[in-house]
């Protein structure tokens, strides 16, 4: 029902409570429970000026109450909008994280299989040489000696003593003895080289094995340590490259990490090192890892790869290790970018520096001494 005044001029008092009500009603709008479709009607001549202002604050308000709900109700769909975004991009970066780990173990497993592959040039040629060894053996002649000797066993002294080709038959053996003699130590050389390299072999694939199964818990491990696995991932490399390495290993303490991340760290810290060693001027190839403390309170292990390569121009400072950025020719630009991943699950950093092209590039990881939670 409108509120109506009465047609008689109001009162003071009267005019109070009209006042009054009507902000009462406008103080339940917050509540939701005002009509605003009433009006306030009076009739005194001397209340149009009120009329007018009171209508026009429920007007305003109305609005405003409407503008307020479109508002909110925006608010709600961003809301949810922003909620759905947000589970996307988790999803999205748990894909990336898992992509990250088997671009990891992919450089692992491709550093394990050229170190194999190198190896087992090795065992091939060894077991080559022990096979034309074998098949070119004067054993054979031996065979044949003792024949003759068995037919003239009955007279084998005067035959040995008289006859023109009996008279050969002892100086043949000494020879023969001689030469055997050297074939079975050049067989045994061929031999112990092609066990050496099984060896190796095994131990190779023991290595990868043994981080494949631990992936995802920590372990006490020791720094240089997992440098040397690195560099055994990537000898083959190494070697077929002429890279000379300088190990600079201080005193560190050991670090309880995921020790399979950070192998895949080295593993393509190393790789890359190589690569720009391989384009970079053709003079001396130097790898220098370096282990240290970074001198934080945190007591973070530093770990430096260090190449006088190519170097890397400064614009690229900042992209390096951005997805998807590569200056390898048919690079996926993936490596570094998994890379720099990892480096942030195990609570550590992955940073790069270079004077630019042509001066060399050095990459500095540093890893806490125990597991930190990472968002």
């Amino acid at each position: 029902m409108p509120m109506v005044a009465p047609a008689s001029s109001m009162s003071e008092q009267q005019l109070r409570l009209l006042v009054e009500d009507v902000a009462n009603q406008l103080c339940q709008a917050v509540d939701g429970k005002f009509d605003f479709t009433v009006k306030i009607e009076v009739q005194d001549e001397t209340l149009q000026k009120l009329q007018l202002l009171v209508n026009f604050v429920l007007d305003a308000a109305r609005r405003s109450l409407a503008e307020f709900e479109r508002q909110r109700k925006a608010l709600e769909d961003e809301i949810v909008e922003r909620k759905r975004a947000e589970r996307e991009r988790e999803a999205l970066h748990k894909q990336l994280l898992d992509v990250s780990h088997q671009a990891g173990m992919a450089e692992v497993a491709t550093g394990v299989l050229h170190n194999v592959g190198n190896v087992l040039n090795s065992v091939n040629v060894s077991a080559t040489l022990v096979r034309e060894k074998v098949r070119k053996s004067q054993v054979a002649d031996l065979t044949e000696i003792t024949a003759l000797m068995r037919e003239r066993a009955d007279d084998l002294g005067t035959f040995m003593t008289t006859d023109e080709k009996g008279k050969l038959v002892p100086r043949y053996l000494l020879e023969l003895g001689k030469h055997l003699v050297d074939e079975q130590t050049a067989m045994l050389d061929e031999l112990e080289s092609l066990t050496r390299n099984v060896e190796h072999i095994k131990d190779i694939v023991s290595m990868q094995q043994s981080y494949a199964k631990v992936f995802g818990v920590t372990e006490e491990v020791s720094p240089a340590d997992l440098v040397e696995d690195a560099l055994r991932v990537n000898n083959a490399g190494l070697v077929r490259h002429k890279v000379q390495v300088v190990r600079e290993y201080g005193q560190t303490p050991t670090v309880l990490i995921d020790k399979n991340k950070v192998l895949q760290i080295l593993v393509n810290l190393i790789s890359n090192a190589k690569y720009a060693l391989d384009h970079g001027d053709k003079g001396e190839r130097l790898l220098t890892l370096r282990i240290g403390m970074s001198g934080d309170d945190e007591g973070h292990v530093r770990i430096e790869v260090i190449d006088n390569g190519v170097g890397i121009p400064e614009q690229n400072l900042t992209r390096i290790f951005s997805h998807g950025f590569s200056t390898k020719s048919g690079g996926h630009g993936f490596g570094l970018h998994s890379a720099s991943l990892a480096a942030k699950e195990v609570g550590g950093t992955l940073t790069t520096h270079s004077e630019g092209p042509g001066k060399g590039a050095t990459f500095t990881l540093e890893i806490p001494p125990k597991p930190a939670e990472v968002a």
